[in-house]
């Protein structure tokens, strides 16, 4: 297959970009030109033709990474970054940069939930979540310090992966909190964050086990999540037995509870490294919230950091050892439905200890809320098990059926699925 056999699944995405770029605002820089140029450079391979957003902490040859400020001189980039360069190998093409929070912390930028243009997408990985869910990419880039990619993907009704830490490369990245900093993929379904991962890793599909034992975690060891979205949990449960699974209830350990002060403390004192020079230069112009975070990280001791590396440590083996009774964890992504207002990005903690611990997660969109907004659960499974979280997950995702009640006709309808080139 040629690339150009395709030209329509392109234009269509074109199309799709115009319709929905306006109201959702989730592309940096947006050029219908440059995108033209590198969709007919694309090569081929297993990701041939899919038109990648790249979240804008990340390099792309010949662009600047802004990170959603617009008081620094970045530079366009001398080269992709590690990421982008292998999916571009896989034949996947650059429609754009997303849009992300400033530095990839709590200060949105403009992009809105397609949903529902008044409420947030989600940070920090917003415009690549956003895009995906409209249609104009097929494939979005984001990256997860606390909860950037399971709590935007539960928002917009997408799926998230967030692979274990360190399972794809961050050179080229813009760093936060390195300790954590993990690179995560956005798509409409499973199959294509299975295809999409497995051709970026060379991993082959993993074989189910029979039945998939799912431990249902509805207490995070944080607040409680909203009713809705407990009873989704619940629902999930029972759907799941019905279509063959073993459910069961779950719990976290005890430990977990101090997991999301510590969680805290390592990102303010590592983030205040990584912007130390900026900041001297820059501080005047930084954003309120990721301002405190950075004065805040300067203060904490190198003993207390040494202590909650010991508490992390532990937290992760008491967790995984879940997983001699269950193949998978299932747990709510977010407190509930996206939150009103655009000020402000979503309570993270329900993906914190997650990203604390290191472990692969899923988000499934799985139903919508009274009013009208997504609500996803995420799939939990052991480190570097990504292979066979995405066959579970594209198991669950045949009992939700999220996507055939996809109430925007319109994404269905501009938004081209073709299976060939794009």
């Amino acid at each position: 297959m040629t690339l150009g056999s395709n030209p329509k699944g392109f234009e269509s995405r074109l199309e799709t970009v115009r319709a929905w770029e306006p109201r959702v605002q989730a592309l940096v820089d947006w050029n219908e030109a440059a995108a033209r140029r590198r969709y007919s450079q694309a090569g081929s391979g297993p990701l041939a033709g899919w038109s990648l957003g790249v979240k804008d902490i990340v390099d792309v040859e010949g662009m600047a990474t802004r990170s959603n400020t617009d008081f620094i001189p970045w530079r366009p980039a001398s080269r992709d970054a590690a990421v982008v360069e292998a999916l571009r190998a896989c034949g996947a093409f650059v429609l754009s940069k997303t849009v992300t929070t400033t530095f990839a912390f709590f200060d949105p930028g403009p992009t809105r939930n397609p949903w529902n243009p008044d409420h947030t997408p989600g940070g920090s990985s917003s415009g690549s979540a956003a895009a995906v869910a409209c249609g104009m990419i097929r494939l979005g880039l984001g990256s997860q310090t606390v909860a950037s990619v399971n709590r935007p993907a539960s928002y917009c009704g997408v799926v998230g992966l967030k692979p274990s830490y360190g399972r794809i490369p961050i050179q080229g990245v813009f760093p936060f909190a390195p300790s954590f900093d993990t690179l995560g993929f956005f798509t409409a379904d499973v199959s294509d964050a299975q295809t999409a991962y497995l051709a970026f890793t060379g991993e082959s599909p993993a074989p189910l086990a029979s039945p998939i034992r799912v431990g249902l975690l509805p207490d995070l060891r944080v607040d409680a999540a909203e009713t809705e979205m407990l009873s989704a949990l619940e629902q999930a449960g029972r759907r799941l037995e019905s279509g063959g699974f073993r459910p069961a209830s779950a719990e976290l350990p005890s430990c977990c509870e101090e997991a999301f002060d510590n969680h805290w403390k390592l990102v303010a004192a590592e983030a205040s490294v990584v912007h130390r020079s900026l900041f001297q230069d820059y501080g005047e112009s930084y954003p309120p919230k990721l301002s405190a975070l950075i004065q805040r990280g300067g203060r904490i001791e190198t003993a207390e950091l040494g202590r909650i590396q010991r508490h992390r440590k532990r937290v992760r083996e008491e967790v995984e050892r879940l997983f001699s009774d269950f193949h998978v964890l299932l747990c709510p992504s977010a407190p509930g439905g996206a939150p009103a207002g655009i000020e402000a990005t979503g309570d993270p903690r329900f993906s914190l200890i997650w990203t604390y611990t290191g472990l692969p997660t899923l988000t499934l969109p799985y139903c919508l809320s009274g009013s009208g907004l997504p609500l996803g659960l995420q799939l939990v499974a052991p480190p570097n098990r990504e292979a066979d979280l995405l066959a579970i997950g594209r198991e669950m995702e045949s009992v939700f059926q999220f996507a055939r009640r996809h109430p925007l006709r319109l994404h269905r309808e501009t938004a081209v699925r073709p299976s060939e080139g794009e």
